[in-house]
């Protein structure tokens, strides 16, 4: 069986300047790649070549202004059985008039409106074409569901994960070495309780929520530390208002507060083991961060918000704390101090959070369900020929 993986055109694959979607299809292809023939589309990036096989996976990257054209000229070609398209919505009415037999996935990592901003006619077509839709959330799935009646029949959650083996838990002999080369690059002292935040720098992440709860936990956590990981924009170094207002913002504590800016993908793990617990403030309707996966692996605690989907993935008191006030810093401070003061607890829920990635939110899985879909998908189909002959 012919599989199309067709990335958004945000970066390419592998993720060498970062993006969720591009980093879920580069872990997922080589693992589905044991089964079928696997095709990647992405867009182009000086770093990598046009086209390359590796892993078993093929590689094809297009400049970014004639990516969808191009993809669809290939798909006619090559005549694939399943096109799985990632995030656009708009690519699904004129592939399917390209390779009117094959079976179109669309999986969907943003709301419809929202986010991806995609007019309701076009969107409306892209439902109906698309054989089946995958979402990243119950979220995601239920607001496409209630906004576009013809997509609901064909809705399937599908939670995404981590490599396991990309993270190492802060309890473990890996995890410590990074641990100790992360703090001592950045001068935090080996005690010191660290608060990790890890995401774009942008008012909807939140990031200055935190910031304006470390007066109230530094009063009650002695020498707690914030470590702030993330740029403007993937690869992106530049300054921004927003990133001032937090720079400034962090003033009053400077002592105690780090920014780390962007940090290259394949390191990022290196930092959640130097922390003690992470936060995820989002102020938006977050489809469902990845940040929460892998905080989870690297045995972390969570506080994240009650917004969009983001607490489908934690448990509250279990794997982590999840906030309703989630505009007020106070919130944030008092859930982090109850964290940073036992560490028992700490330590609970980063062992409960790492067993539900290792058990569920992990790539493996991910690729099981899919594949398990795609039969599923074929087997309908089968069904519904025979019962018309």
């Amino acid at each position: 069986m012919k599989i199309a993986l067709i990335c958004s055109d945000r970066g390419p694959a592998p993720p060498v300047k970062g993006g969720a979607i591009q980093l879920l299809i580069s872990k997922i292809a080589p693992l589905l790649a044991k089964t079928y023939e696997v095709t990647v589309f992405s867009v182009t990036d000086p770093s990598l070549p046009d086209t390359e096989c590796t892993n078993g996976v093929c590689f094809e990257r297009y400049d970014k202004d004639q990516f969808f054209q191009q993809v669809c000229e290939r798909v006619k070609q090559v005549q694939f059985d399943v096109i799985q398209v990632y995030n656009r919505p708009g690519y699904i009415p004129l592939i399917r008039e390209a390779v009117p037999r094959s079976k179109i996935i669309l999986s969907l990592h943003n709301l419809v409106y929202n986010t991806l901003k995609v007019e309701r006619s076009l969107a409306e077509a892209a439902f109906r074409e698309a054989d089946w839709i995958f979402t990243v959330s119950r979220f995601i799935a239920e607001d496409t569901a209630e906004k576009f009646p013809v997509a609901s029949a064909k809705i399937q959650p599908l939670y995404t994960g981590v490599d396991l083996d990309d993270y190492s838990s802060i309890w473990s002999k890996r995890g410590r070495k990074w641990r100790n080369k992360i703090r001592s690059l950045y001068n935090l002292d080996s005690k010191d309780p660290v608060i990790l935040f890890v995401g774009r720098l942008v008012p909807d992440k939140g990031c200055h929520l935190i910031l304006g709860a470390m007066n109230e936990i530094l009063k009650n956590v002695k020498h707690a530390k914030l470590l702030i990981v993330g740029s403007k924009w993937y690869a992106d170094k530049s300054t921004s208002k927003y990133i001032e207002r937090l720079k400034k913002l962090a003033r009053e504590h400077e002592h105690s507060i780090v920014f780390a800016s962007y940090v290259p993908v394949e390191e990022i793990p290196k930092y959640y083991a130097a922390a003690d617990l992470f936060i995820c403030p989002s102020q938006w309707k977050e489809p469902l961060a990845r940040v929460h996966y892998e905080a989870m692996a690297a045995g972390l605690p969570v506080i994240t918000t009650s917004r969009g989907g983001n607490h489908e993935v934690v448990r509250n008191g279990k794997n982590g704390i999840v906030i309703d006030d989630y505009k007020n810093p106070a919130a944030f401070a008092a859930a982090s101090i109850d964290i940073l003061n036992d560490p028992d607890k700490a330590i609970a829920m980063g062992k409960a959070g790492r067993k539900d990635v290792k058990n569920i939110y992990n790539f493996d899985r991910v690729t099981s369900d899919i594949a398990l879909l795609y039969t599923k998908l074929f087997e309908s189909s089968e069904q519904g020929t025979n019962s018309s002959s």
